[in-house]
């Protein structure tokens, strides 16, 4: 990760961080809706899901919330917001192009069922990892009459390997671990704050009395 995106991520951690500490008791809620609404198919497109969850993880590894709680409510976010988009193409069918976004858009759905064609019930899995393609596929199961039992199977699966991997940056951040060297295995030396100071790290604002810390 360059430094202008790893830049952007952490700008958009401290501000969602704020806003949760601002809402501590809606934490899980406040995860939860966010996984849905990334991985449902009419507005993942706008959500920015990747910066709330890696703070997600930035809070955990700090101890400010459980990890269980956390991981449950970011889980059942993304199934549920799968299962939504699936239903909805598969009840609606062939009205689902003139909705938007996909009206203003249509390579989208385009772009969904290439990808459904060339790798079958195996995309629904494989899409939850492809941002472009992550709000999409599900929609496009669902219109193609992709079995229910195959869907959800590869639904639950996804997102449960999904959610600790999305997480995985902002933990990386919050214990001073560079992504390059988490990625590789390697530990990255304490980075000097952007204050220009000699701490490892910056504190952003806490939750029940805990810091976040964010090199």
């Amino acid at each position: 990760m360059n430094d202008a995106a790893r830049n952007v991520l952490i700008d958009g951690m401290e501000r969602w961080s704020a806003f949760i500490e601002a809402n501590a008791s809606w934490a899980e809620v406040i995860f939860f809706l966010c996984a849905f609404a990334e991985s449902l198919a009419f507005v993942g497109f706008v959500v920015p899901g990747v910066v709330l969850i890696a703070t997600a993880g930035a809070l955990v590894a700090s101890g400010a919330l459980g990890f269980w709680q956390v991981y449950v409510a970011l889980a059942l976010g993304a199934v549920l917001g799968d299962a939504v988009s699936y239903w909805f193409g598969r009840v609606f069918g062939d009205r689902v192009p003139v909705v938007w976004p996909f009206r203003q858009r249509p390579e989208l759905l385009e772009r969904g069922s290439r990808f459904f064609l060339r790798h079958g019930g195996k995309s629904v899995f494989l899409a939850r990892f492809l941002g472009p393609l992550r709000p999409v596929v599900p929609i496009t199961a669902g219109m193609m009459a992709m079995p229910h039992h195959s869907f959800q199977t590869a639904n639950l699966l996804s997102a449960v390997i999904w959610v600790p991997l999305m997480m995985a940056p902002g933990i990386a951040i919050a214990k001073g671990v560079g992504i390059d060297e988490l990625l590789s295995g390697a530990r990255a030396t304490p980075a000097v704050t952007r204050n220009g100071g000699d701490a490892p790290c910056v504190l952003a604002p806490p939750i029940s009395g805990v810091g976040l810390c964010i090199d």
